[in-house]
């Protein structure tokens, strides 16, 4: 049986822990029923997420509404962006911009943030805004193509995560929550938590390839050259 279902999950996190919803320990601060689990089962697939990123995984897609600035060169030393409420991870780099045009076309270069004195066409992040370089000349419209979190989890919630990897849900969720109070067992409970989050890893870690090409590998990123 595939995981699908939110009260999969709970369940999922609660066999981990060695807990059962009904634990009085678990509402003992005026918490919901299964609200901790929901917590962890949050921050659990992001982590999960982050870490499938981190091998090469690339899901969780989708491109901005079309990019609002605000500020000017002169008062706040450049213009600038909200990032988008449920932003992850840009889908880019200093090789390949995140930056696009309506249709696809990249735009701009990815500096580093402590290159934020450099001027023309580029952008970095900084925080939760996305800032362009000092007299950058963008497009009318620009969209930022990126990683979405997942969305946080409830009874209702719909899971987006690829079904083989699912596994990593409860484990990542079971891993934040090793050093809460509540959790019984001790170093054995500790342990077998380990034990499941290699487990639900190593079976994750092959679907950051979707194809038999070779993993590239690229030169670090060249700016100028005194020759």
């Amino acid at each position: 049986m595939e995981l699908t279902a939110a009260a999969q999950f709970v369940r999922g996190f609660y066999r981990l822990v060695g807990e059962m919803s009904s634990d009085p320990e678990l509402v003992a601060l005026g918490e919901s029923v299964d609200e901790i689990a929901y917590i962890y089962l949050t921050q659990g697939t992001r982590a999960g997420q982050r870490w499938m990123l981190d091998c090469g995984y690339m899901g969780w897609r989708k491109r901005s509404s079309a990019l609002t600035w605000t500020g000017t060169d002169d008062t706040t030393g450049g213009t600038y962006s909200d990032l988008p409420s449920d932003f992850l991870r840009a889908f880019g780099s200093q090789q390949k911009s995140a930056l696009v045009e309506a249709d696809g076309r990249p735009w701009g270069t990815e500096v580093h943030t402590l290159d934020d004195t450099l001027e023309g066409d580029g952008y970095y992040f900084r925080g939760d805004e996305l800032w362009l370089l000092r007299r950058a000349s963008p497009p009318s419209t620009l969209y930022l193509s990126y990683h979405f979190l997942h969305p946080a989890w409830d009874a209702t919630t719909e899971v987006d995560f690829p079904v083989e990897a699912r596994g990593l849900i409860p484990a990542e969720a079971a891993n934040l929550a090793s050093l809460e109070n509540f959790l019984p067992g001790g170093n054995e409970m500790l342990a077998k938590i380990d034990r499941a989050l290699k487990v639900a890893r190593e079976r994750a870690r092959g679907l950051g390839r979707p194809s038999k090409q070779a993993r590239m590998m690229r030169k670090p990123a060249r700016y100028n050259s005194r020759y």
